[in-house]
């Protein structure tokens, strides 16, 4: 803002079109809350800017061209983006961008590894720093995207989503479920998430009765299988002894006469 005509004179250059030069600036005016020509609501309003109004969110740049100095190029795709943000909040980018890297004088960065809405998710908890995976598996995509780039908040809050839906999740949803737990659980100790890996291993362990019976369970590894079978619920010791009371209740039963 106290560079303004600086910036003014850079954003022509790179436009070179008067009309969009225009729209831009008022935009980026509106945003800095700058003095010119958007002093007024009424003003802004005018051009389209609505409930945005002097509005900080870099939503407002998130998949847009505009001022974008990087494309993202995924699943044949492109994606725009600005480094700026993306150096401000992602360490690995950073240093991708500011490094002796090839993405570092390039405007085409290719994405490999991840699917486009995948990506598109993570740029948005950059640009928002908010995240609403659609579901388990989307938010298992996000997390792993989230190791890739280092981000270790935004797979914090994957994380919990993951727990917070399945601990949500009913027994008879849980029993008949296609979602393969001990493949989130393989997954998540590949990329290095051990909160969710702990805890999954936790979930299996304590839902025994259900997991035991799907044909994943063969797929645990001996040191998983032994762990599960150790904290196991319920234990052999309370099946031992429930069959135990229910054989007395029985029993006793057999033993009753008519008066």
């Amino acid at each position: 803002a106290f560079q303004w005509e600086r910036l003014e004179e850079d954003i022509k250059k790179k436009l070179k079109d008067t009309e969009k030069t225009e729209h831009v600036l008022e935009k980026v005016k509106c945003i800095l809350k700058t003095p010119g020509k958007l002093n007024s609501v009424k003003e802004c309003r005018s051009h389209q800017m609505g409930d945005r109004l002097y509005s900080t969110s870099l939503r407002l740049f998130f998949n847009t061209p505009v001022l974008a100095d990087v494309i993202f190029k995924i699943q044949g795709a492109s994606v725009p983006a600005h480094r700026a943000v993306l150096v401000a909040r992602c360490e690995v980018m950073a240093a991708m961008f500011n490094g002796n890297y090839l993405e570092a004088n390039s405007v085409l960065v290719p994405v490999y590894g991840v699917s486009k809405d995948t990506f598109l998710s993570f740029l948005e908890y950059l640009y928002t720093d908010s995240c609403c995976p659609a579901s388990i598996l989307q938010a298992m995509s996000l997390l792993v995207c989230a190791e890739m780039y280092q981000v270790m908040r935004l797979q914090h809050i994957c994380e919990l989503y993951i727990i917070t839906q399945l601990q949500s999740m009913p027994s008879r949803e849980l029993a008949s479920t296609s979602l393969s737990i001990v493949s989130l659980l393989k997954k998540a100790k590949f990329h290095n998430s051990d909160c969710l890996s702990t805890w999954l291993l936790h979930f299996i362990a304590t839902n025994y009765l259900i997991f035991s019976q799907k044909p994943e369970f063969q797929d645990l590894s001996v040191e998983e299988r032994s762990f599960v079978e150790m904290h196991r619920w319920p234990s052999n010791l309370y099946l031992k002894q429930l069959a135990e009371y229910r054989n007395y209740v029985h029993s006793q039963k057999s033993h009753c006469a008519m008066m």
